[in-house]
């Protein structure tokens, strides 16, 4: 029960004891309120004007002074206007104009008959007053009535024989029909304020019934219109998913394309460039000294150019989540730091400048991926020895706490402040060096830094300007299988971890890279065998491990000692050789080729007294580059050439090589299908067989060969059941051939 302040219809505010859990909108009480002022306002006036008129006709008849009759009349006309036409717009100044018209009438009335009855005609203004104004207006217009008459009465002084009436006298009178009126009047104010507030709520509960039934068509239509959307929706997606299949296949054709078209002839000019400048003896005669410093500086752009699209190649992997890391158990110093200061050593001392090692004795062995870590370290050293002038450059390596620290530090210009937190941006260069030799893509500390945190680890820089730079990151430290103890985490933390990762244990890292290119939304993280996979399930929490089922029992003794229920995903994951004979394929060079990658492979493989080499090679420039380089190597080659596979058959029919170079793209026949014909002869099968090709392994169309088991320790309910055969029978649609009558029918 709240408070209810119900304005009544004299004007007056009269609180209510009502239940307003539901209030009315005061609005409308208003509203109603006026209407009932109004309605009782305008007969008050009538009757007004017709006491006036009245009045007159009386004076009139009974011969009486007109002059102060007639100004009676012409006050209470024209309040009754003013109160007729202001009497729903501002209601207020009609009942003040009405009310001041009626006391100052009846104040000339007493003026002029000052020793009649006129003065008890007061009592008729505070009754009208009372009813149209609240008590304290009333109030007031009764003194000001009392003040007016009591003032006429005194002028008028006492008349013998007749009965005196004071001011006292007439306040008494006036306070005394005030005081009458307005405690007959309670009733019918409290009842009327009641009735209002009850039609209030009626009215409330009338619209909110309206309301709720509104809400209710428009929920039905608002549903109506969801149900359309959603089986709109439904069929937009469909399509969509159609569409994004098509794209998805469009656009591996198109970075296979690309990657083909780009490397091409990449090979072709990093390779003629290459030998020019570097063995120019293999072309028989000198070139002069102008030209082989051109071609030098051919050969050195164009590497840059080589660079620069590995390293866009590689932060748009990054930024994809498809960067696949093969992580293995490393010696960080051999591993990683001498490898990164073997490749950098040449550049080092061209520039003059000193390289030095500070490796700490005790480093232990890091859960990593040794090809991308040394990227990292190769990226700051060459970043560190762009811009270092003189001087020297120094890496570090130690232990610090549960964590390898590795630093590189150089003299360089140093970097500005406000420049460092720019400084692993894409893109983003500090210094402007002149020579393009030591300018680069804007990409070496952003992709660093990727790989850094791909590992767990962070990487951070500390520099002055004329002091130079040091450059930092650190890899953690995980504990050997034998020491790695159950995590003791909620549930939630482990929840949060399992999404994400996909850790694939297989010894072929073409085929992980594979995976990770069809699996998305996952980051996917290899291992060549079973030996730290304990060690990786406790550091990432994977959602699944993938594996052979070979290996996928091992696996599961290894992680049966665990709380954790991961999946284990078993099936034939392919290789590069895994539809051909282990002896065939010998070697896989991605283009550009270089001479020394070339010389590693041909070196096992020659023959004596000469080695004859089939090029299977579409492009004559490209066939030409292997047979020069071929040539320059010391060892005598016959170099035998074929631009498809079928002539390589035809040329293989005749004579057998030693060894074919094969090119993938092709047409007519392709490489993988020249591969098949060789396996299917057995005169043919026992060649080895070198792939030279601007397509990646991860490019090939690999087959997954059944059986797919999934090993799960715990039961699963139903509805996981069914969401997971729904899963396959929505990845594996069935093929259904078309009977044989049907097609002669058709055929008919």
């Amino acid at each position: 029960m709240e408070g209810l302040h119900a304005p009544c219809y004299g004007g007056c505010t009269m609180t209510v004891t009502a239940d307003v859990s539901h209030w009315v909108p005061e609005h409308d009480l208003e509203v109603e309120l006026g209407q009932l002022r109004y309605d009782m306002l305008r007969p008050l006036v009538g009757a007004v004007l017709i006491v006036g008129w009245g009045w007159f006709s009386y004076v009139v008849l009974r011969g009486w002074e007109l002059r102060n009759s007639t100004a009676t009349v012409v006050v209470l006309c024209l309040s009754a206007y003013v109160a007729a036409k202001w009497g729903k717009e501002r209601y207020a100044l009609a009942c003040w104009s009405l009310l001041l018209g009626m006391a100052v009438a009846q104040g000339l009335v007493v003026a002029t008959y000052p020793h009649s009855l006129a003065a008890a005609v007061g009592v008729v203004v505070v009754i009208v007053a009372n009813a149209l104004r609240p008590l304290l207006e009333t109030l007031a217009i009764t003194a000001l009535l009392w003040v007016a008459n009591a003032m006429a009465l005194e002028l008028a002084g006492p008349v013998e024989g007749r009965i005196a009436v004071g001011p006292v006298d007439l306040l008494a009178l006036y306070l005394l029909a005030l005081g009458t009126s307005w405690l007959m009047t309670r009733p019918l104010r409290t009842s009327v304020a009641w009735a209002l507030t009850g039609w209030a709520r009626v009215h409330h509960a009338l619209e909110e019934a309206r309301s709720r039934r509104g809400e209710l068509y428009r929920a039905l239509r608002a549903l109506e219109e969801a149900t359309y959307r959603i089986e709109r929706m439904n069929n937009e997606l469909i399509l969509a998913q159609q569409r994004a299949e098509g794209a998805l296949a469009v656009k591996s054709r198109f970075a296979a394309t690309v990657s083909h078209e780009l490397r091409g002839p990449l090979n072709l000019i990093l390779g003629f460039s290459r030998l020019m400048a570097l063995s120019p003896e293999s072309y028989g005669e000198p070139l002069p000294r102008p030209y082989r410093a051109d071609i030098y500086t051919i050969y050195r752009n164009t590497q840059h150019i080589v660079s620069m699209i590995d390293d866009i190649l590689d932060l748009s992997q990054v930024e994809a989540q498809k960067l696949t890391l093969m992580k293995d158990r490393i010696n960080l110093q051999s591993d990683v730091i001498e490898r990164a200061v073997a490749d950098i050593q040449p550049l080092v001392e061209r520039k003059g400048l000193t390289l030095r090692r500070e490796v700490a004795g005790d480093l232990p062995p890091v859960l990593a991926d040794p090809v991308r870590l040394c990227q990292a370290l190769m990226n700051l050293l060459t970043n560190a020895a762009r811009f270092t002038e003189r001087g020297g450059i120094t890496v570090r390596a130690a232990r610090v706490e549960d964590a390898v620290q590795i630093s590189v530090q150089d003299t360089g210009p140093g970097i500005p402040a406000g420049e460092l937190s720019r400084l692993f941006k894409e893109f983003h260069q500090v210094h402007q060096t002149p020579t393009r030799e030591s300018r680069g893509t804007g990409l070496g500390l952003a992709i660093a830094k990727s790989l850094v945190e791909l590992h767990g680890g962070s990487i951070w820089v500390e520099s002055m300007e004329g002091m130079g730079t040091t450059f930092y990151f650190s890899i953690p430290i995980q504990e050997s299988e034998a020491s790695v103890e159950p995590a003791k985490t909620g549930d939630d933390q482990r929840h949060s971890k399992l999404v994400g990762t996909c850790l694939v244990v297989h010894d072929d890292p073409a085929a992980v890279r594979v995976l990770a290119r069809y699996i998305d939304n996952y980051r996917v993280v290899g291992l060549p065998d079973a030996t730290e996979v304990v060690a990786l399930t406790e550091e990432l929490h994977p959602r699944a491990v993938v594996t052979t089922p070979d290996v996928a029992e091992s696996i599961a003794e290894k992680l049966s000692p665990l709380p954790h229920d991961v999946p284990i995903i078993s099936c034939r994951l392919p290789r590069v050789r895994g539809h051909l004979d282990a002896e065939m394929v010998v070697g896989y060079l991605i283009k550009p080729v270089m001479p020394e990658s070339l010389m590693a492979i041909m070196g096992r493989l020659e023959r004596e007294p000469e080695t004859t080499v089939l090029l299977v090679e579409d492009e004559p420039d490209a066939a030409r580059l292997l047979e020069r380089m071929l040539l320059s190597f010391p060892r005598p080659y016959r170099i035998l050439k074929a631009r498809d596979g079928v002539q390589a058959l035809e040329v293989m029919a005749d004579q057998t090589p030693d060894v074919v170079l094969m090119d993938l793209v092709m047409p007519e026949m392709d490489g993988w299908q020249t591969m098949d014909r060789m396996q299917a002869d057995g005169r043919l099968r026992h060649i080895p067989v070198i792939i030279v090709s601007a397509q990646d392994t991860a490019g090939a169309n690999w087959v997954v060969s059944a059986p797919l088991q999934v090993r799960h320790r715990r039961p699963i309910d139903i509805a996981r059941g069914a969401e997971c055969l729904r899963a396959l029978m929505n990845a594996l649609p069935p093929d259904y051939a078309q009977p044989a009558t049907a097609a002669s029918a058709a055929g008919g």
